[in-house]
């Protein structure tokens, strides 16, 4: 039988040249960048063409560092921040971000997966409709992104559903001389990817870098701590 499914599918890409993305038959799916997670995930990665819905703590991190990675393969990975709750582009990279208003990040989102020039797109803080997701989903298998809504927690259309969270003892803390905790070194989050007939769990080590407050949250913006009134 799937000796027959496959030379099915052979005569419909010679048949219907358009009718499935280049990319689904030349690229596989999204290497996340963390060797546990990909081999957690059906596939080896995110779905090019299909919706994953990932929620829970640690989401965004870990998410961002799937975007890093797509970038250092030389991919662009896109970032449509509904809640408009990030701190500016100066913390980054290359990765495209777009922060606006709920009813116009699907729309930004319905381009970004139509043009066909992203490995990943994440929407995350928009609250979509079955409608909205019909359309989404459909655009990208047009343009072959691995698409991801973060922070919803329905997983109605996903090819993939993943949920994090953190363990007791998954912060792990930097020591002084005398043996005190400082400050937090790593975060340690647990993942489950569930599909249909699939569910896997892997754990991934997040780093914690220490980063100066600043008092304007636009990178653009001169720092006004010390400014002269």
């Amino acid at each position: 039988m799937s000796a027959q499914v496959a030379a099915l599918r052979r005569t419909l890409e010679e048949r219907f040249p358009g009718a499935m993305p280049v990319a689904f038959r030349t690229a596989r799916a999204v290497a996340t960048g963390w060797t546990a997670l990909d081999a957690a995930l059906p596939g080896g990665g995110l779905p090019r063409g299909r919706l994953s819905v990932w929620t829970g703590p640690g989401a965004t991190a870990v998410l961002r560092g799937v975007c890093a990675a797509a970038l250092a393969r030389g991919e662009r990975a896109a970032w449509v921040d509904a809640a408009r709750t990030t701190s500016g582009e100066a913390e980054w990279g290359g990765i495209s971000l777009v922060r606006t208003e709920p009813a116009d990040a699907l729309l930004c989102a319905e381009e970004l997966l139509r043009c066909g020039g992203f490995g990943v797109v994440v929407l995350a803080g928009a609250a979509t409709t079955g409608t909205d997701r019909v359309r989404l989903v459909h655009v990208a298998r047009e343009g072959g992104a691995a698409f991801v809504e973060a922070g919803s927690g329905d997983g109605w259309m996903a090819a993939v559903k993943v949920s994090s969270w953190v363990p007791p003892g998954g912060v792990r803390w930097r020591r002084d001389a005398l043996g005190e905790a400082v400050e937090v070194d790593s975060v340690g989050v647990r993942l489950r990817a569930t599909a249909l007939g699939w569910s896997r769990d892997a754990e991934v080590e997040l780093p914690v870098a220490a980063r100066d407050v600043r008092l304007s949250l636009e990178p653009g913006l001169g720092d006004r701590r010390g400014a002269a009134r």
